[in-house]
């Protein structure tokens, strides 16, 4: 009783609904973060538009329901890597912001079809929340106009002592303080998911090795692959982390890419060592193995 006390207290503090589209909202401050890293290749199994921005669509909202913070995207072909890079930054945006990052592409010609995340950071119009995610439309000398999506119109702020926004940047905006911030800063203080990162890496090696500044490195790496450990023993733990990074391999495995090297991964797994099938896609592996990997990095972190 008294900690259901407490969350409501924070809750109405920060003007966070006590449920999200039906679904109860944790309040656990998480420091730690979670990456995944797909190839690009897996969109040429697909053979038209649709299916390829369904596909990209499957790990967008697997991301959002086991709460990644950054997708990588790595390998051959390019123009592979592109599109489902493309795509998945366009679910991430929120829909308001859509008209201005996110502009017109072949790629994206298809993403009408796709469920949205509705993930925390898709605040409804009028919906109260402690934070949310706009977009510069002006700037001045001292002050900024930002998009964030609300029925009263842009909101002013004033960049203080800090470097002033550019007009078309995406930035975090504190409601209640109306200044932006990091946009950590809903993940580490309030426990809200607050969408995931994307970039796009030429090979594995440059995912584990050639992160940008913006990136952390990553002090547990984990591989998955039908030849690895078993999850699914009472003995398995995770050993504690900061950042977390989960690859997954195309067609071939993780085995097949070019810079693979078991020195290089801190567990080497198999989330599904009973399947039924003889294989399992790229998509669906993502979401098999976050999800069992849920509890444990929960406490882990």
């Amino acid at each position: 009783m008294k900690e259901t006390t407490k969350r409501r207290k924070i809750e109405k503090k920060n003007d966070i609904p006590l449920t999200l589209g039906g679904v109860r909202m944790h309040l656990r401050p998480r420091s730690c973060t979670v990456s995944i890293a797909v190839p690009g290749s897996i969109l040429q199994r697909a053979q038209s538009r649709e299916l390829k921005t369904l596909l990209a669509g499957q790990i967008g909202r697997a991301a959002a329901i086991c709460e990644i913070d950054e997708i990588v995207v790595y390998g051959e072909p390019a123009i592979e890597s592109t599109r489902l890079a493309r795509i998945l930054e366009y679910l991430e945006t929120p829909q308001y912001l859509r008209k201005t990052l996110c502009p017109v592409h072949t790629d994206l010609g298809a993403v009408g079809i796709l469920p949205p995340l509705d993930a925390p950071h898709h605040v409804r119009a009028t919906e109260p929340s402690r934070y949310r995610e706009g977009v510069v439309t002006n700037s001045s000398e001292n002050t900024f106009h930002v998009d964030v999506g609300i029925p009263s119109g842009d909101l002013c702020c004033t960049s203080g002592n800090k470097s002033q926004p550019k007009k078309g940047t995406r930035i975090t905006i504190d409601m209640q303080a109306q200044k932006p911030v990091a946009p950590s800063k809903p993940r580490t203080q309030l426990g809200l998911y607050w969408g995931y990162q994307t970039r796009i890496a030429v090979s594995l090696n440059e995912v584990l090795h050639h992160m940008p500044n913006s990136i952390p490195r990553y002090d547990l790496v984990i591989a998955t692959s039908e030849k690895g450990q078993s999850i699914q023993t009472n003995s398995f733990s995770l050993p504690p982390f900061h950042n977390l990074i989960v690859l997954f391999g195309g067609v071939d495995g993780l085995e097949a890419n070019p810079g693979h090297d078991l020195d290089k991964y801190s567990l080497w797994l198999n989330v599904c060592p009973n399947q039924g099938s003889r294989t399992i896609r790229t998509e669906e592996a993502v979401l098999l193995a976050m999800a069992k990997l849920q509890p444990h990095i929960v406490s882990s972190s």
